[in-house]
């Protein structure tokens, strides 16, 4: 099994040292050296993550990773665990079907600025899955952000130098207002969805301001009758596909 070891280096930073297996033409030993910025306990896991790589036989020399294997690499040891069900549902829409397939045969070390700059122009006015134009600068800008967090783990991961990511800028997006109903909007969503089943949902969001996903998530137990209190103690989210996902929600608010 290989070995390894992290060190400091200045605070925040650690060098992370594989013992790789020996050159197999000349019989030398070889070492894997890599920077890492964060603290000691995730340069730690990181150190763990190369190991498992090495041994498995799927550790990618970091000067020959593309820019698809980093994303798939950083699904999977990061957004896999690290982020809730349905942001980790959209991010893989965003990596599968506009990055990797603009930006995933660069290599990672050879990314630049430029390479970003006109992907976002091309997805800008020809980024639609259907072929029919472009995608909004809102969704671009937030291809952008998925892009750049992505890319500032390579850099902690010492498998990028910088994140190019930070020296582009997005598309820019105009706020817009949102149209919030007033009393009569209410009064006809309330008496138009009277009698569906849909209305104690549409209610329970009116008037107590919950989540659609906290309202699917109510079970009886949730209620407290004497109380006149809803506990919200998990939320459900429906992902593409019918699959089903049941969550803590990250605050536990009572709705009365």
């Amino acid at each position: 099994m290989a070995r390894g070891s992290v060190e400091q280096r200045s605070p925040g930073t650690w060098s992370i040292r594989v013992e790789l297996l020996p050159d197999p033409q000349t019989g030398k030993r070889r070492q894997k050296r890599t920077t890492f910025k964060g603290a000691k306990r995730e340069a730690e896991k990181r150190l763990s993550q190369i190991l498992h790589e090495v041994d498995t036989g799927s550790f990618v020399n970091p000067a020959k990773l593309t820019v698809g294997d980093f994303l798939r690499q950083w699904l999977k040891d990061y957004v896999e665990t690290g982020v809730r069900a349905t942001t980790k549902e959209g991010y893989q829409i965003i990596i599968e079907k506009h990055l990797i397939p603009n930006l995933g045969n660069i290599p990672l070390s050879q990314l630049q600025p430029a390479h970003l700059q006109a992907y976002y122009s091309k997805a800008l006015n020809e980024g639609r899955s259907d072929g029919k134009g472009g995608l909004s600068a809102r969704t671009v800008k937030h291809h952008h952000r998925v892009l750049s967090e992505a890319l500032g783990h390579a850099v902690r991961w010492g498998l990028a130098g910088r994140n190019v990511a930070l020296a582009v800028d997005p598309p820019r997006t105009e706020g817009k207002e949102m149209q919030v109903l007033d009393g009569a909007g209410i009064t006809r969503l309330l008496e138009a969805a009277q009698g569906t089943v849909y209305y104690p949902a549409i209610h329970l969001a009116v008037f107590t301001g919950m989540r659609r996903s906290e309202i699917l998530g109510l079970r009886w137990r949730d209620l407290d009758l004497d109380g006149s209190a809803l506990a919200v103690n998990q939320v459900l989210h429906v992902l593409h596909g019918g699959s089903v996902i049941f969550q803590k929600p990250k605050t536990a608010p009572t709705a009365p």
